[in-house]
């Protein structure tokens, strides 16, 4: 009796293991996991567009900012200079433009006196003509008329010429005028660089890894320090070549945060990478011998969260528990 009691308490456990085990791997085929996750987010490094000393600094590492948040200045006194150069240049600029243009307008009356007189000494060389025709008058006073009005044709072909060069070297007039346009585009451009003096915050987040004092030199595209934006987090799962089957972008996912492991996060799988994470690295792996050894891949996933929260701070590269929904899966389990 001890003995067939004994043999149905094995056969129970036995089901009851194997109902687990059915269990589980159907629950791991609907909701693949990884551990190998870590926290990212949006991450800014403020750097000047100029060069120039720091006299100013408002942060502290680990500090909150928003956007638009007064970070460092720049010593402005030499772009301050380079801005009254660049306002005089205009106005030199547009006094030139200014000249040029009375020029030319003295040009044009210039063309309308030697057009007056051309029209004049024709007149004369008409009646001289007549009068030489008719016996009243001399051949000296013809030949003068002649010469006359070749002298006027002269001036006016001058004068014209005259008032095309001063044309060609006024351009176009008013603001549109070559000169105007590279003074106001160099005035602009200082104007600009003077700002750039004053580095502000593009986002809201967390200063790290400050390390500026006045008196640092400032440099083009070297950023002092780092802003962790709170506005995108999202997770950096590596998940097993063969959970891919069973993911797809859109799928829900619970996010566990090893820091709060009692508030999941809700996210949601946001890509796939095509390529498996040693695809790229350094060394890939090469595998031509002949003792090769089948390994599992891993495949980065990224899970967008959803549901961030100031009451849970997170931490870029912290690690996490990745579990996605196979939304697609459970459907056709219910359809079946």
């Amino acid at each position: 009796m001890r003995k067939s009691i004994r043999w149905a308490l094995v056969a129970i456990v036995s089901l009851v293991l194997i109902g687990l085990g059915l269990w589980y791997y159907e629950y791991s085929r609907f909701h693949p996991n990884t551990e190998d996750a870590y926290l990212a987010a949006r991450v800014v490094q403020p750097a000047p567009l100029v060069t120039g000393r720091v006299i100013q600094v408002f942060i502290h590492n680990h500090e909150p900012v928003r956007t638009g948040t007064l970070l460092y200045r720049i010593d402005p006194t030499p772009f301050r200079i380079a801005v009254a150069r660049a306002r005089a240049s205009l106005a030199q600029a547009e006094q030139t433009v200014q000249a040029e243009v009375a020029d030319v307008n003295a040009q044009a009356a210039n063309i309308r006196f030697a057009d007056a007189v051309f029209a004049n000494d024709q007149l004369i060389l008409r009646r001289a003509r007549n009068l030489l025709h008719e016996g009243y008058g001399t051949k000296q006073a013809y030949d003068n008329a002649v010469a006359a009005l070749k002298s006027a044709r002269a001036r006016l072909h001058l004068a014209e010429a005259e008032l095309a060069a001063a044309k060609k070297r006024l351009g176009q007039p008013g603001s549109h005028n070559q000169l105007i346009r590279i003074a106001r585009a160099n005035l602009n451009e200082a104007l600009w660089r003077l700002k750039q003096t004053r580095v502000e915050a593009t986002c809201d987040g967390t200063i790290t890894t400050a390390n500026l004092h006045p008196g640092d030199m400032a440099s083009p595209g070297v950023s002092p320090f780092v802003i962790v934006c709170n506005d995108s987090w999202w997770v950096n799962a590596n998940f097993k070549e063969t959970d891919l089957t069973h993911i797809r972008i859109g799928e829900a996912a619970h996010v566990d945060v090893a820091m709060y492991p009692n508030h999941p996060f809700k996210g949601v799988v946001a890509s796939i990478s095509p390529a498996a994470g040693t695809a790229f690295s350094l060394l890939p792996p090469e595998n031509a011998t002949g003792n090769w050894v089948k390994v599992t891949q891993r495949i980065p996933v990224r899970i967008a969260i959803l549901d961030p929260s100031p009451a849970y701070p997170l931490r870029v590269g912290a690690s996490v528990s990745v579990t996605v929904e196979a939304n697609h899966l459970l459907k056709v389990h219910d359809a079946h």
